[in-house]
């Protein structure tokens, strides 16, 4: 994509990861439920303790609502019941990155071209300077539309550290560098992510190559593997000959649920 069709803003800094905010969410929201609902509820029931009204007020309506409540509401629909089946936080976490990072494509790319690269090449730290430097680099590719300050640049660049920081793949700050944590996408993230490209439409092939397992640092070969690692077991069966032809055993997204959740 040219960098104009990758315009970045300033959406991050309203939530970064959203992490237990977006758990509680996920445990009220209900299909059909306006912003302005979800955010009474969550005053109401003290849901977020010492969030004052207007912090209620952007998490709901600029953090989760782009992030899980777009297209009719169906990343909210499809990971609601995961949440009521009670997996655990750390498997939800990783779907919760998949969703932040398609909405805010600053951090999506910056997980692509900056953090996988230098964890791949077995960097022990990010430092500030790379985020800024990123940001940087976007301006002058054009990416940014608006000339972002200099004290922007810093802002926002440590708000995309936090935001790694939250999903588990870099630690907590040392000085102006924070370590880069271990991090491997789960069997569970794997198997949604597949079913949900499948069923938004993807074909077989160009599930492989979709740019979303980028942000876990796989490659096609490497979703190829492990797709054909968990084939069976309910999931889908992988054949690979001139093409790759994937039975899949789901007919739908939420049958899907039930094998993601296992």
């Amino acid at each position: 994509m040219s960098g104009l069709e990758r315009e970045y803003n300033t959406g991050l800094c309203k939530g970064q990861g959203m992490l237990p905010e977006t758990l509680r969410l996920l445990q009220v929201w209900e299909p059909g439920m306006s912003s302005q609902q979800l955010a009474e509820k969550v005053r109401s029931q003290g849901l977020i303790p010492k969030a004052t009204s207007q912090r209620v007020s952007d998490i709901v309506s600029r953090g989760f609502a782009p992030r899980y409540v777009r297209e009719g509401g169906r990343p909210a629909c499809w990971l609601r019941p995961l949440v009521q089946r009670g997996v655990n936080l750390d498997r939800l976490n990783q779907l919760f990155l998949l969703y932040t990072a398609r909405e805010h494509l600053i951090l999506y790319d910056f997980i692509r071209e900056v953090y996988w690269p230098r964890y791949s090449a077995g960097a022990q730290f990010l430092f500030r300077e790379d985020s800024v430097n990123f940001i940087k680099s976007a301006q002058a590719n054009g990416r940014i539309k608006t000339r972002w300050t200099e004290g922007n640049n810093i802002r926002i660049g440590r708000y995309l550290l936090t935001a790694l920081c939250d999903f588990k793949m870099l630690g907590d700050p040392q000085g102006d560098r924070r370590p880069i944590l271990p991090f491997t996408p789960s069997a569970s993230t794997i198997t949604y992510l597949a079913h949900e490209l499948h069923f938004s439409g993807v074909n077989d092939a160009m599930i492989l190559t979709h740019m979303d397992w980028e942000l876990f640092g796989l490659s096609s070969s490497d979703v190829l593997n492990e797709l054909r690692r968990l084939s069976g077991q309910g999931r889908f069966i992988v054949q690979v000959g001139d093409i790759v032809r994937i039975s899949w055993a789901c007919k739908t997204m939420e049958e899907s649920l039930d094998v993601v959740a296992q």
